[in-house]
């Protein structure tokens, strides 16, 4: 009979561990899902860039939902960049995000192109534990943008040009395209007017008169910037070239001459400021001398008369 209930018992123990390791896998299974359930989103802006020293990048720029539904720029995020050749996708690298959520991408000289000579560059975050799947592509055709100067009588004219190879091998002109022109400042460019543009012709030229006030360096050298923004074609061109149309910067002998502006003030305001801190601080002393004076001779007693 002993025997028996130890056998029921040992039963019912082995019962309630499976029912047990079935909870706990259940749990587990849940908890998994529900992670992957609150991942995240997430949202990704891609932007081709070529430089004036023809180097070409990619920005990703990477936001993600924060826990006040905001979006947010996100540091150090892994973005994968692959090419498109044919029907695969190729690893080109990666990158991670800086503090404004940006990755940037160094696109390599030689990249594979489709037959309209258009290259597709993808940028992926993938399998991140907090955050969604995300992917974001350009699809864009390679262009020259270049300035040339036109020293033609008084005016400061450049031209600038906008070409294209063709599956010749040909230098084609690219019409109407939009090309913005500033001149380079200490802390960033500045337009080259209020009316900075200009649209390519059928050579793919377009001109461009700067004013005749602007500010240089000392040899009055000013740098030009033409750009193509954000075209549905071709990305962000820039283009810059250096000239000798700025008012040249007069060298002051003395940059630091004695002003109240300046840091050194003039000799007749430190004159003053001395002499009246001279006269206050002679006053405290003469104040702490008299109360010494009085402290060692002591106040004399008033005797009272009778009268």
């Amino acid at each position: 009979m002993k025997v028996r209930l130890i056998h029921i018992k040992s039963i019912h123990n082995k019962i309630i561990c499976l029912l047990l390791t079935a909870i706990l896998f259940a749990n587990i299974s849940f908890s998994q899902d529900s992670v992957s359930i609150e991942k995240r989103a997430i949202a990704m802006q891609l932007a081709f860039y070529k430089k004036a020293d023809v180097t070409k990048i990619i920005i990703a720029t990477v936001k993600g939902k924060s826990i006040s539904n905001k979006f947010l720029p996100l540091k150090s995020m892994k973005v994968n960049f692959y090419v498109q050749n044919k029907n695969d996708q190729i690893l080109l690298n990666s990158a991670l995000t800086d503090a404004s959520g940006k990755a940037t991408l160094d696109v390599p000289k030689i990249i594979p192109l489709d037959e309209n000579l258009n290259f597709t560059i993808f940028s992926k975050i993938e399998n991140d534990s907090i955050y969604q799947n995300a992917e974001e592509h350009v699809h864009f055709k390679d262009a020259n943008l270049s300035l040339i100067l036109l020293p033609k009588d008084s005016t400061q004219t450049v031209q600038a040009t906008v070409t294209e190879i063709d599956k010749n091998g040909n230098i084609i002109p690219v019409k109407g395209k939009e090309i913005k022109f500033y001149v380079k400042r200490l802390f960033g460019i500045m337009p080259a007017g209020e009316d900075f543009t200009g649209t390519t012709d059928e050579t793919g030229v377009a001109i461009f008169s700067y004013p005749k006030d602007i500010k240089g360096d000392e040899t009055g050298s000013i740098t030009l910037i033409g750009r193509i923004q954000e075209d549905e074609f071709y990305g962000n061109i820039e283009s810059k070239a250096i000239a000798p149309w700025g008012m040249a910067l007069a060298i002051d002998k003395n940059p630091f001459p004695r002003a109240l502006w300046e840091p050194q003030a003039p000799f007749p305001l430190i004159i003053t400021i001395a002499v009246l801190f001279g006269i206050v601080w002679s006053f405290y002393i003469y104040i702490v001398y008299q109360l010494r004076q009085i402290t060692k001779e002591g106040i004399p007693s008033v005797k009272s008369t009778n009268i």
